[in-house]
């Protein structure tokens, strides 16, 4: 059995009281301080003591003969970090305490002051880049919404809270820190005996929540890339939810070719993007090169998390395959649609929209476009 125990840090270390308090309890319970991470406090399995703990704040670190003269006063370092310097002393020995001068102790808190507020500018810079860079591609080309469930729009925005989640922290830290800076400067000492538990249990949380969303953050992209694929034969798109080219034209389809790819995101579990194509008996050419004509369907379609997306999903999709071209799509009313655009011409176009269900068909062939939409509401049962 392992001698060590880890546990969440409590709070910024620059809150002496609550944790030297809770260093002591810790102490009191047979876990003695040893090291201070990042995120989490290791602690020595022992027989309980009662100890004191004092934290000072040291620009350089302490040398040899400063350490003797800490433990001639009955301090031993027990743990640092970076600044951070956490000295114990066994609570019967009585020891005197490290500071008694507030205005000497304000000091070293005037020099934590600058280092936040040095961080805190750098960390401002990122987030406003890392907002810009967020802003750009979800809005770059007026089609917010289909940028936003591309794959790599969650790692932006992932990156994005992580650097507004530390910008919080360092605002709240400069914060605290003035105002116990500005305590020991009108002569108030550090309460060295406050309560802790309501500080550890917001603590435990927090991290447990960064935790879990690191590990999401991690995962996302890689389950992205794993259930991305693409199809080349026929059998893979067999029970897909799309229209095929077959279910459209009446007659036989010659020289058949497809392409289907598949994509996942959080806001688009479910993508699909389907070309077929091939020839269709027609028409003699004026070439008289053969009787028959090109046919081909383009395929765009989504389940999005979100039903309130697809309208906006439509929109950007007009944009996007249309935004060139003088033919501006037609609003159809249909029941059993949300939202239905049309293009009726050489290029016979359907962009419709169905509980969370968003499709797009672009088809050049011989068949109608009421064809097209009677052939939706029966794949999907409208």
């Amino acid at each position: 059995m392992s001698k060590f125990v880890n546990r969440f840090l409590l709070s910024d270390l620059w809150e002496f009281g609550k944790n030297e308090s809770w260093f002591s309890h810790m102490a009191a319970k047979g876990l003695h301080l040893q090291n201070v991470g990042n995120w989490l406090v290791t602690f020595e399995k022992g027989e309980p003591k009662n100890t004191r703990y004092r934290i000072e704040i040291l620009e350089e670190s302490p040398s040899q003969e400063q350490l003797d003269v800490y433990r001639d006063c009955g301090w031993q370092l027990a743990a640092n970090k970076q600044i951070f310097y956490i000295f114990s002393s066994p609570e019967e020995l009585n020891s005197a305490e490290l500071h008694t001068d507030t205005l000497k102790q304000s000091a070293a808190f005037k020099m934590l002051d600058k280092q936040i507020k040095k961080s805190t500018a750098v960390i401002a810079v990122a987030v406003i880049f890392a907002l810009a860079l967020l802003f750009i591609h979800l809005f770059f080309d007026s089609e917010p919404y289909l940028n936003l469930i591309k794959r790599n729009s969650f790692t932006i925005i992932t990156i994005g809270i992580a650097y507004i989640y530390i910008l919080f922290t360092l605002i709240k830290g400069y914060f605290q820190v003035k105002k116990i800076k500005n305590s020991l400067s009108m002569g108030i000492p550090i309460n060295h005996n406050r309560n802790w538990k309501l500080s550890y249990f917001l603590s435990s949380l927090e991290y447990s929540i960064l935790i879990l969303w690191i590990c999401f953050a991690v995962a996302s992209p890689i389950y992205t890339l794993i259930k991305r694929d693409f199809y080349t034969s026929p059998e893979a798109i067999e029970n897909l939810p799309v229209i095929r080219i077959n279910d459209i034209e009446s007659s036989a389809i010659y020289d058949y070719w497809h392409d289907l790819q598949y994509n996942w995101s959080l806001l688009s579990p479910v993508q699909y993007r389907l070309y077929e194509g091939g020839y269709v008996e027609g028409e003699m050419q004026e070439d008289f090169s053969g009787a028959f004509s090109p046919a081909s369907v383009n395929i765009v379609y989504y389940e999005l998390t979100f039903k309130g997306m697809t309208e906006g999903v439509i929109r950007d999709l007009i944009h996007r395959y249309h935004r060139d071209y003088s033919v501006v799509p037609v609003k159809i009313y249909n029941n059993k649609f949300d939202n239905l655009y049309v293009v009726d011409n050489e290029e016979k176009s359907v962009y419709a929209s169905f509980d969370d269900k968003v499709i797009y068909i672009k088809y050049h062939g011989n068949e109608d476009i009421e064809k097209n939409i009677s052939l939706i509401e029966k794949k999907f049962g409208l």
